[in-house]
C-alpha cells in the first residue's frame, strides 16, 4: 500500500479588520520573527504583504520543514531569531508555541487564523519551560545511565550517532528503546537516569509529566552539546 501525503492549505484570509488588529498587537515590535504551521502559510504571507511598517524576519528551518517561515510539531528552527523582538506564530493549540518558548525563550503571539483567537506567551512562560529543559539536560550529563527511545514510524528519529559518542566517552551506559507506540508505562518500569527522545518531539514536551525520569529531545542535546 502506497501512502501520499498532500497538503492543504486554509484559503481564507484575513479581513481588513482582522489585519488592522494585529498592526495593533505588534504597534511596540519592530522586528518580528514570522512562522507558521504549513495550513497558514498563505496567512503568513498576507501579513507580510499588508504590513509595510514592521520588520518581518522569515526564516528557513534546518531540519524537516521545507517551506521558508514553516514550523512543525517536530521542527521550530525558523523561530530562531536572537535578535528579533517577539514571535508571531499562526497555529491552532499550543503545541507548536511551547516548542518555540521551550527552545529560544523569546515572548510569543500565536493567532489562529480560523478562529482568530489570540494568544500572549511571555517570558515567564519560556522560562519556567526552559528551566525543565535544561534540568533534562542536566540528567544526561550528570546520569550514568541512560535510555535512548527510538521509533519505527518513518521520518520520526532525530539524529543521535554524535550523542552516543559523547556517551560513551564520557564513560556512561545507554541503551536504545525501540517502540512502534511510545508506552509510558514501560518507559516508567527500565533503570535509567534519563531519556533521550529521538521521536517526535511532542513526547519531551507534552508528555513529560507522564514520565518518572527526565526527558530530553535528541535535538536539543544536540544543540547544547555541540552548539549546532
Amino acid at each position: 500500500m502506497e501512502i501520499m501525503y498532500v497538503e492543504s492549505r486554509y484559503k481564507k484570509l484575513f479581513t481588513p479588520e482582522q489585519i488592522e488588529k494585529i498592526k495593533d498587537l505588534l504597534k511596540n515590535y519592530k522586528r518580528i520573527n514570522i512562522v507558521a504551521s504549513v495550513q497558514y502559510l498563505n496567512n503568513l504571507a498576507q501579513i507580510v504583504n499588508e504590513i509595510k511598517d514592521k520588520e518581518f524576519i522569515i526564516k528557513s528551518s534546518k531540519y524537516r520543514a521545507f517551506y521558508p517561515g514553516q514550523i512543525l510539531g517536530c521542527d521550530v528552527y525558523a523561530a530562531d531569531c536572537n535578535d528579533c523582538d517577539i514571535t508571531l506564530s499562526l497555529t491552532q493549540g499550543h503545541f507548536h508555541v511551547y516548542g518555540i518558548l521551550e527552545k529560544y525563550g523569546k515572548p510569543v503571539i500565536n493567532i489562529d487564523p480560523e478562529s482568530f483567537e489570540i494568544t500572549f506567551y511571555n517570558e515567564e512562560i519560556a522560562r519556567k519551560m526552559q528551566i525543565k529543559n535544561m534540568l533534562a539536560i542536566d540528567a544526561v550529563i550528570k546520569g550514568k545511565l541512560i535510555l535512548i527511545v527510538q521509533t519505527i514510524k518513518a521520518g520520526q528519529t532525530a539524529p543521535v550517532g554524535k550523542i552516543k559518542e559523547w556517551l560513551t566517552k564520557n564513560g556512561k551506559e545507554y541503551y536504545d528503546v525501540i517502540f512502534d507506540e511510545i508506552n509510558f508505562n514501560y518507559l516508567n518500569e527500565l533503570e535509567g537516569d534519563a531519556i533521550i527522545n529521538t521521536a517526535c518531539q511532542r513526547i519531551a514536551i507534552d508528555d513529560k509529566e507522564k514520565l518518572n525520569k527526565p526527558i530530553v529531545n535528541a535535538e536539543d542535546l544536540n544543540d547544547y552539546l555541540f552548539h549546532e
